[in-house]
Protein backbone atom coordinates (compact mmCIF):
# COMPACT_ATOMS: atom_id res chain seq x y z
CA UNK A 1 0.00 0.00 0.00
CA UNK A 2 2.89 2.32 0.82
CA UNK A 3 4.31 1.69 -2.65
CA UNK A 4 0.98 2.62 -4.26
CA UNK A 5 0.75 5.82 -2.20
CA UNK A 6 4.34 6.77 -3.07
CA UNK A 7 3.62 6.24 -6.78
CA UNK A 8 0.54 8.48 -6.57
CA UNK A 9 2.55 11.26 -4.89
CA UNK A 10 5.29 11.04 -7.53
CA UNK A 11 2.72 11.10 -10.37
CA UNK A 12 0.96 14.13 -8.90
CA UNK A 13 4.21 16.03 -8.24
CA UNK A 14 4.37 17.70 -11.70
CA UNK A 15 0.82 19.04 -11.34
CA UNK A 16 1.60 20.52 -7.95
CA UNK A 17 4.50 22.44 -9.55
CA UNK A 18 2.14 24.26 -11.98
CA UNK A 19 1.11 27.05 -9.67
CA UNK A 20 0.96 29.81 -12.39
CA UNK A 21 0.94 30.48 -16.16
CA UNK A 22 3.17 32.39 -18.52
CA UNK A 23 2.36 33.54 -22.05
CA UNK A 24 3.95 35.46 -24.88
CA UNK A 25 2.72 36.64 -28.27
CA UNK A 26 3.98 37.00 -31.83
CA UNK A 27 3.06 39.11 -34.84
CA UNK A 28 2.07 37.85 -38.27
CA UNK A 29 3.09 40.20 -41.09
CA UNK A 30 2.21 39.84 -44.77
CA UNK A 31 3.82 42.22 -47.24
CA UNK A 32 2.05 42.70 -50.58
CA UNK A 33 4.23 44.18 -53.30
CA UNK A 34 3.15 46.14 -56.35
CA UNK A 35 2.69 43.81 -59.28
CA UNK A 36 1.02 43.73 -62.68
CA UNK A 37 0.42 40.81 -65.02
CA UNK A 38 -0.77 40.44 -68.59
CA UNK A 39 -3.57 37.90 -68.37
CA UNK A 40 -4.31 37.61 -72.09
CA UNK A 41 -1.79 39.14 -74.44
CA UNK A 42 -2.73 40.78 -77.72
CA UNK A 43 -3.29 38.51 -80.71
CA UNK A 44 -1.23 39.03 -83.86
CA UNK A 45 -2.98 41.05 -86.56
CA UNK A 46 -2.90 39.98 -90.21
CA UNK A 47 -4.69 42.04 -92.88
CA UNK A 48 -4.82 42.13 -96.67
CA UNK A 49 -3.73 45.49 -98.05
CA UNK A 50 -4.75 46.64 -101.55
CA UNK A 51 -2.76 49.67 -102.75
CA UNK A 52 -5.62 50.60 -105.10
CA UNK A 53 -8.30 50.65 -102.38
CA UNK A 54 -9.21 54.19 -101.33
CA UNK A 55 -10.12 53.13 -97.79
CA UNK A 56 -7.67 52.57 -94.98
CA UNK A 57 -7.31 49.05 -93.64
CA UNK A 58 -8.19 48.73 -89.95
CA UNK A 59 -8.16 45.97 -87.39
CA UNK A 60 -7.78 45.64 -83.63
CA UNK A 61 -6.61 43.38 -80.85
CA UNK A 62 -7.03 43.45 -77.10
CA UNK A 63 -4.83 42.94 -74.06
CA UNK A 64 -6.26 42.00 -70.68
CA UNK A 65 -4.16 42.91 -67.67
CA UNK A 66 -4.45 43.24 -63.92
CA UNK A 67 -2.48 44.88 -61.15
CA UNK A 68 -2.56 44.48 -57.39
CA UNK A 69 -4.92 47.09 -55.88
CA UNK A 70 -3.30 50.51 -55.47
CA UNK A 71 -0.37 49.63 -57.75
CA UNK A 72 0.89 52.67 -59.59
CA UNK A 73 1.61 51.69 -63.20
CA UNK A 74 2.19 52.95 -66.73
CA UNK A 75 1.00 50.91 -69.74
CA UNK A 76 2.52 51.64 -73.14
CA UNK A 77 1.84 50.28 -76.62
CA UNK A 78 4.62 51.03 -79.02
CA UNK A 79 5.73 49.91 -82.44
CA UNK A 80 9.39 50.27 -83.21
CA UNK A 81 8.84 53.04 -85.74
CA UNK A 82 5.26 52.98 -87.05
CA UNK A 83 6.40 51.33 -90.27
CA UNK A 84 5.78 47.81 -91.57
CA UNK A 85 8.80 46.65 -93.56
CA UNK A 86 8.62 44.28 -96.51
CA UNK A 87 10.49 41.01 -96.10
CA UNK A 88 11.77 40.83 -99.71
CA UNK A 89 11.77 44.21 -101.46
CA UNK A 90 12.31 46.58 -98.54
CA UNK A 91 9.23 48.73 -99.26
CA UNK A 92 7.41 50.09 -96.23
CA UNK A 93 3.80 50.63 -95.17
CA UNK A 94 3.10 53.26 -92.53
CA UNK A 95 0.51 52.53 -89.85
CA UNK A 96 -1.11 54.23 -86.88
CA UNK A 97 -1.90 52.83 -83.45
CA UNK A 98 -4.70 54.10 -81.23
CA UNK A 99 -6.16 52.70 -78.05
CA UNK A 100 -9.61 52.37 -76.57
CA UNK A 101 -10.54 53.67 -74.08
CA UNK A 102 -9.57 56.88 -75.83
CA UNK A 103 -9.11 58.62 -72.47
CA UNK A 104 -5.57 57.31 -72.44
CA UNK A 105 -2.84 59.89 -72.69
CA UNK A 106 -1.36 59.10 -76.10
CA UNK A 107 -0.69 55.39 -75.97
CA UNK A 108 -0.01 55.39 -72.24
CA UNK A 109 -2.64 54.39 -69.72
CA UNK A 110 -2.42 57.32 -67.35
CA UNK A 111 -4.91 55.91 -64.84
CA UNK A 112 -1.97 55.07 -62.61
CA UNK A 113 -3.78 53.27 -59.81
CA UNK A 114 -6.11 50.36 -60.41
CA UNK A 115 -8.88 48.74 -58.42
CA UNK A 116 -7.38 45.26 -58.58
CA UNK A 117 -9.89 44.04 -61.16
CA UNK A 118 -8.87 42.89 -64.65
CA UNK A 119 -8.89 45.62 -67.28
CA UNK A 120 -9.06 45.32 -71.07
CA UNK A 121 -7.33 47.65 -73.49
CA UNK A 122 -8.26 47.62 -77.19
CA UNK A 123 -5.44 48.45 -79.60
CA UNK A 124 -6.56 49.71 -83.01
CA UNK A 125 -4.35 49.54 -86.08
CA UNK A 126 -4.91 51.65 -89.20
CA UNK A 127 -2.90 51.31 -92.41
CA UNK A 128 -3.68 54.38 -94.51
CA UNK A 129 -4.87 53.92 -98.10
CA UNK A 130 -2.89 54.89 -101.18
CA UNK A 131 0.55 53.57 -100.30
CA UNK A 132 2.41 52.43 -103.42
CA UNK A 133 4.14 49.20 -102.38
CA UNK A 134 5.41 45.96 -103.89
CA UNK A 135 3.98 42.49 -103.46
CA UNK A 136 5.47 41.29 -100.17
CA UNK A 137 4.76 40.46 -96.53
CA UNK A 138 5.13 43.50 -94.29
CA UNK A 139 5.73 43.20 -90.55
CA UNK A 140 6.72 45.00 -87.39
CA UNK A 141 6.68 43.95 -83.75
CA UNK A 142 4.56 46.07 -81.40
CA UNK A 143 5.37 45.93 -77.69
CA UNK A 144 2.83 46.17 -74.87
CA UNK A 145 4.62 47.05 -71.64
CA UNK A 146 3.37 47.62 -68.10
CA UNK A 147 5.83 49.42 -65.87
CA UNK A 148 5.06 49.51 -62.15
Amino acid sequence: MKKLLAAAVIAAAPFAAMAGTVSDDFTITANVAEKCVILNGPADITVNYDPFNTNSVTDSTTVEYDCVKQTSYNLTVQGQNGVLTGATHGDTLTYNLTTNPSSLSGLTDGNGIVSGSPETLTINVEIPAGQNVSVDTYTEIVDVTISY
